[in-house]
């Protein structure tokens, strides 16, 4: 299960001014930190099948080295007692994640490598085996710098991404500069608390879109 909080910032320097503010350092306790450059490919069949049931195949590769395929389902339902004025920023999915050196999506060899992770297998292959047969296409791209610092907040383990890059479809183009706070473990309250506090102290605002829906935008197909 994914769950984040998306926040999108004017600028890189207001993004990473965040991270290294004495506010921000004096409540987060950081375990460790990491940056690595990502270049994703997202994939759909040619009648947008996947689009239509809120799927994303998503190809991406790290650091020019290996891929990590992932296969994202349809939205969860969120607790009600979260902070209203974040929630428009949060998702709650269901996510496979599979690490490979394939550079290409094979529905079986997914499946095959996805029957012990955490999320519900029935799930995953209701999803992909109707897809069996057909083509998958790349629809969009998007090439990213992700600074990683993982830490402890009010009892949780999280992740919290500084994404820079761009987002790619029909030949066009849309800035990426924002923050995921990503749950790892302990309590949902703490990602849009840690949320709050950012949004207090910096100019960001909760993002309701994913970098996928950016580009289908692009491609006036969202």
């Amino acid at each position: 299960m994914e769950t984040e909080l998306k926040l999108s910032f004017p600028n890189q320097e207001a993004l990473y001014a965040a991270s290294e503010a004495p506010w921000f350092l004096e409540s987060v306790d950081i375990l460790s930190e990491k940056t690595s450059s990502f270049e994703n490919r997202y994939l759909d069949t040619r009648d947008r099948s996947l689009r239509d049931t809120r799927t994303t195949i998503r190809i991406r590769h790290v650091d020019g080295e290996n891929y990590i395929h992932t296969v994202k389902t349809i939205p969860v339902a969120l607790p009600e007692d979260l902070d209203p004025n974040l929630l428009s920023g949060l998702t709650s999915r269901c996510e496979w994640n599979v690490e490979t050196d394939r550079s290409d999506f094979d529905i079986d060899y997914f499946l095959s490598q996805s029957k012990n992770a955490e999320d519900p297998y029935e799930v995953l292959a209701a999803t992909l085996v109707p897809l069996s047969g057909k083509e998958l296409v790349t629809l969009s791209k998007t090439a990213f710098t992700r600074h990683v610092i993982t830490a402890e907040f009010e009892g949780s383990t999280l992740e919290i991404c500084l994404d820079t890059g761009n987002c790619y479809g029909a030949g066009k183009s849309l800035p990426i500069c924002e923050m995921e706070i990503e749950l790892i473990s302990g309590d949902i309250a703490s990602v849009t608390k840690l949320g709050a506090l950012i949004s207090e102290n910096t100019e960001c605002k909760p993002l309701a879109i994913s970098k996928l829906a950016r580009c289908l935008q692009l491609m006036n197909e969202e």
